[in-house]
């Protein structure tokens, strides 16, 4: 019976490190250059510690890319609180934002099955958040959008956002 290895805690500054260190080697070199040994070296780390923290490759990609959405969900959510959450949907979509970081990312999904599928999660919970509150704003003000459902709404505004 094959013993499960010991994993370093993933709540760790270590693993914070790690993961920031993804961030950087991708938004600055490519996510061709992201290796253990380059992302060791960006978090100031020895090499050994990304597989104690993080079984693969893969598995630090996409741990990277996961706190990556979570934190751009809570911030959604926190912007859809106000009482102006189509404002904030527009401003959320077209914001600056990290593109470089967003475009490696979407460049490794093409390969990566969990990145893959963290895209289409993170899409549809954020699509449904914006939904919702478009019909609650729309109920408040009582606005009527006519054919338009608020999931076409959410979908047309980040269509004209990648057009502008």
């Amino acid at each position: 019976m094959a013993s499960k290895r010991r994993m370093g805690p993933q709540d760790s500054e270590t693993s914070a490190a790690l993961l920031d260190a993804v961030e950087r080697v991708l938004r600055d070199e490519g996510y061709a250059a992201a290796t253990s040994r380059r992302i060791a070296e960006v978090a100031g780390l020895k090499q050994q510690l990304v597989y104690y923290y993080f079984a693969t490759m893969d598995e630090l990609l996409l741990a990277a890319f996961r706190r990556r959405t979570e934190r751009a969900l809570k911030k959604l959510e926190a912007d859809l609180a106000t009482d102006r959450p189509i404002d904030a949907i527009w401003n959320n979509l077209s914001g600056s934002g990290d593109a470089r970081l967003s475009f490696e990312f979407m460049a490794l999904a093409n390969r990566h099955e969990g990145i893959r599928a963290e895209v289409a999660r993170y899409v549809t919970l954020s699509r449904r958040m914006q939904a919702d509150a478009i019909a609650r704003q729309m109920r408040e003000q009582g606005i009527d959008g006519g054919p338009v459902s608020p999931g076409a709404a959410a979908f047309l505004m980040y269509c004209a956002t990648l057009i502008l």
